[in-house]
């Protein structure tokens, strides 16, 4: 089974231990793992400490996302890529052959520059703001990743991708870059792993969701910020028929407990 897992700063923030002692179990029982990471919350401390103010920006449909100008790229990077070869060197010291890449690493994944952007400004308004250093997937390699997997590697990939005008570095979503990812490599399984047990609706978990239950999710007043644009990407990937689990990346074994039932599994159209 091939699975894709997008693990959010949240789970990484509170500790991966979990998640780590797990993989290798997977791969030992056949089946093979790409990994797609966050981690906002490091890159808004490193920010701190170097007395930049980070911004975000809200649009119209309500997903929150960073707003990058050259500055925060930077540090962006910086932090990214400092929890990327993290994660890589846990993986390794429990003997998986891990690989950590960002999306510039053999334009694994190319994006379009947003030149500007709509949000809704402070006063409710929408606003069109100049799109800074934030970009839109367009395309990913995979067969460089399938290479890497039929090599033996486990792939952990940090959300920076390629410019497909200058070929410098974009800040993209990391659950953006698991979608994109996702609709070549087709996996067996798409696993979003963030700090709570699912989507919860009235304090319980939504156990399982169609993709048209998943877009009245999407459009809950109770489904806010980061669990929103959770919500639309399994919306989107099961619209293309593939299975996804929005679940808590931070109990033991996460997967194969996503696998078995655990968290919010939203289901393709049969």
């Amino acid at each position: 089974m091939l699975i894709l897992i997008k693990v959010g700063g949240s789970v990484i923030r509170k500790g991966v231990d979990n998640l780590v002692k797990e993989v290798p179990r997977l791969l030992g029982n056949g089946h093979k793992l790409v990994i797609v990471h966050g981690g906002g919350y490091f890159v808004n401390e490193l920010m701190e400490k170097m007395g930049l103010k980070p911004r975000f920006v809200t649009s119209p449909s309500g997903v929150t996302s960073r707003y990058t100008d050259l500055e925060t790229l930077r540090v962006y990077i910086m932090g990214m890529m400092f929890l990327n070869k993290d994660l890589v060197s846990r993986l390794q010291g429990v003997g998986v052959n891990a690989i950590g890449l960002s999306g510039v690493d053999g334009g694994l994944l190319r994006a379009r520059r947003r030149e500007t952007m709509v949000i809704i400004d402070e006063r409710g308004r929408e606003r069109i703001v100049d799109g800074g250093y934030t970009g839109k997937i367009e395309s990913s390699n995979s067969d460089f990743i399938v290479k890497l997997l039929n090599d033996g590697f486990t792939p952990a990939i940090a959300p920076i991708a390629m410019d497909n005008k200058t070929g410098g570095p974009l800040n993209v979503d990391g659950d953006q870059a698991l979608e994109v990812l996702s609709y070549s490599l087709r996996p067996d399984l798409a696993v979003i792993l963030t700090d709570v047990d699912g989507v919860l609706m009235n304090g319980k978990v939504v156990g399982r969701a169609s993709i048209t239950e998943a877009q009245e999710l999407f459009k809950s007043q109770e489904v806010k910020g980061g669990m929103k644009r959770k919500v639309y990407t399994a919306m989107q990937l099961a619209s293309k028929g593939i299975r996804v689990v929005i679940s808590n990346g931070t109990i033991e074994n996460p997967i194969s407990s996503a696998i078995n039932g655990f968290g919010t599994h939203v289901i393709p159209n049969q």
